[in-house]
């Protein structure tokens, strides 16, 4: 059967068509893994006919949720269910994170478990396996290894957390001549698709060719199936739907990504990651059964997570139909309890349908991603906590996804609660820059209003304590280059634009978000190479709106990607190859897996990997413009 949906592709809108699985036999409980067992209906515990719960949707501008649905959460089953995962561990009563509070001189941290539980319980703390009443420990830099941290209830109950980073033991990164400026100034490539150990071998090339940094694709725990969306299994898009903030991404565990990270460093490479904290996974992609009575009643099994075996608990509202039978509650939950969030951490659920509208756009749920109300304390300090982790693990900084759809104000607060982290010191070499697309609403977003993000954001981030030198170092992605340079009448300075030619949104088949004319062009689209390598010559001889190529835009991003194949658009990276699939499988179009790392491969060449950054023209360009 068929229906009609709109998903999320990076910042992207595309209105798709999906393909549902057929009716199946059954489920009144069964593992993730067992998606081929037919589903046995519970008719003691699931709706009668093909009715669903209620959503958590409302109506009118405001986007609070209402309080009805605060019982929306602690939905995990507990450890003597058959629906029990491994990485769900005690989640049924039992959540947290760490949060840390490093001093100005990133020596010393104060490592905080910071817990949620549904009932009374009397706990204890573990670091390394000392035990303590306390949930705070202080460690400084003479502790050179990962911090082990672990809750436990006297009743029983644990909690592990994923091991533990401190700044102080990154790989120093190697100086390297050139204009960098203390990572101020540079080139970075985004290399799309491109896993953790293929980015490690690349580290040396990227140093050697003279580029600032990496940026990777999301890290964070995020959206996995054994089942086609679009005839495609896990595409790429998928990324953008976090699960958790745990750093266990479809392109590497966690240790793979410090392990990369650290040789990155070595090499002199910063490496900078895309954070997606707008919104969480997409309304009825997670744990639960499902189904779809727009659809002829069809039904759909669990998703995965990127974390495999270990993978977080995550819920949404939409498109239930059961009564859990562990708690006797509707399983129309909100809640990703790996964070943890809850339904009252959330906007209400409305469509996202008035671009013009500066609330709608704010508290809106982009695409049926559940989004986050980023008002509460809790939320922007959970937020400011993820970035911090992202700065102990080695990141040099990073890009905020979707960050249009965060009230310039929520933003600023963000940012102040991250400095407080950083002990009121943010590092020199840090960056963030913005994905804020500009359409319609462009006056919107750069008159200087509360919700601009130029003179808006930046007067709210002095407000929250942020100095001249911090609000430099925040840019924005500028949507308008290369057709519309100036697009922003003057309100924000060119040191803080970040420009590029081709983008992996504008990839995507009916892609307007830049219609860069016949300034640029994409690649991936039948761009000719030579015309693809002038685009990015021009980026760093002379890019449109330039006026001192020494200084302004000193952030330029260059995308290496990788060929379609066969009209599929997943990433080559085995994981969306068909022979993992395990559900409707026949509608499913596979991607072949290809190395991303080839010795010696040339930019342009053959179908898998696009290596752009590797092209020597772009390279000279590059280097000249760096001085180097």
């Amino acid at each position: 059967m068929l229906s009609v949906l709109t998903i999320f592709v990076g910042s992207l809108l595309l209105s798709t068509t999906l393909t549902v699985p057929g009716v199946y036999y059954a489920v009144k409980s069964r593992k993730h893994s067992e998606v081929n067992a037919p589903i046995i209906y519970n008719t003691d515990t699931d709706l009668p006919g093909c009715q669903l719960h209620e959503g958590v949707s409302c109506q009118g501008s405001s986007g609070d949720m209402d309080s009805k649905h605060s019982t929306k959460q602690w939905n995990t089953p507990p450890r003597n269910h058959s629906r029990w995962l491994s990485g769900f561990q005690d989640m049924s009563v039992l959540q947290g994170y760490a949060r840390l509070q490093y001093n100005a001189a990133h020596t010393q941290c104060v490592v905080t478990v910071v817990t949620k539980t549904m009932s009374s319980l009397q706990l204890q703390y573990s670091f390394n396996g000392t035990y303590q009443s306390a949930a705070s420990r202080v460690f400084d830099k003479s502790f050179t290894g990962r911090l082990k941290v672990s809750v436990i209830a006297r009743t029983g109950e644990t909690l592990v957390l994923d091991d533990i980073d401190f700044m102080w033991n990154a790989a120093p990164i190697k100086s390297r001549t050139g204009d960098f400026r203390n990572g101020q100034k540079g080139a970075i490539v985004e290399m799309f698709g491109w896993p953790d150990e293929d980015i490690e071998k690349e580290c040396r090339i990227l140093a050697d060719a003279g580029y600032l940094g990496v940026k990777l694709f999301p890290h964070h725990e995020q959206l996995m199936s054994v089942q086609p969306f679009e005839n495609e299994l896990n595409p790429w898009y998928f990324m953008y739907q976090p699960v958790s903030y745990r750093l266990q991404g479809r392109a590497g565990s966690r240790d793979q990504l410090r392990k990369m990270i650290n040789t990155c460093r070595s090499y002199g490479v910063r490496v900078y990651a895309d954070a997606v904290v707008n919104h969480m996974v997409g309304n009825g992609n997670d744990a639960s059964f499902h189904r779809n009575p727009g659809a002829g009643c069809t039904y759909w099994p669990p998703k995965n997570s990127s974390a495999g075996d270990n993978l977080s608990p995550f819920y949404t509202p939409a498109y239930t139909y059961q009564i859990n039978d562990w708690n006797g509650k509707p399983n129309n939950a909100l809640e990703f309890p790996g964070v943890p969030y809850g339904p009252m951490d959330f906007h209400c659920d409305k469509a996202l349908n008035a671009w013009h509208d500066p609330n709608l756009l704010n508290t809106g749920w982009l695409s049926g991603l559940c989004d986050l109300d980023t008002s509460k304390d809790y939320v922007r300090q959970r937020i400011a906590d993820y970035f911090t982790d992202l700065l102990s693990i080695g990141f040099s900084g990073f890009r905020i996804d979707a960050a249009k759809h965060i009230h310039p104000k929520d933003l600023a607060a963000i940012f102040g609660k991250f400095k407080a982290n950083m002990g009121g010191n943010i590092p020199e070499d840090w960056i963030t820059w913005l994905e804020v697309l500009t359409g319609g609403e462009a006056q919107l977003l750069v008159r200087d209003s509360e919700y601009s993000f130029t003179t808006g954001l930046t007067r709210e981030m002095k407000a929250v304590g942020l100095s001249d030198t911090d609000i430099e170092k925040v840019k924005i992605w500028w949507c308008g280059y290369p057709v519309e340079p100036d697009n922003d009448a003057g309100t924000i300075s060119r040191t803080r634009k970040v420009i590029q030619n081709d983008d992996h949104d504008q990839q995507n088949d009916g892609s307007s978000s830049r219609d860069m004319h016949g300034e640029g062009c994409v690649l991936v689209k039948g761009c000719d190479h030579n015309t693809h390598r002038n685009f990015e010559i021009k980026l760093f001889n002379g890019p449109n709106g330039v006026r001192d190529n020494n200084n302004d835009y000193p952030i330029r991003l260059i995308l290496s990607s990788y060929y379609f194949q066969n009209g599929v658009k997943s990433i080559p990276d085995g994981q969306s190859d068909c022979s993992k699939c395990k559900v409707s499988c026949e509608t499913c179009r596979s991607r072949s897996y290809s190395p991303a790392y080839v010795e010696g491969a040339q930019a342009y060449a053959g179908s898998d990997y696009t290596r752009v950054h590797r092209d020597a023209a772009i390279i000279s360009a590059m280097r000249a413009w760096m001085k180097m």
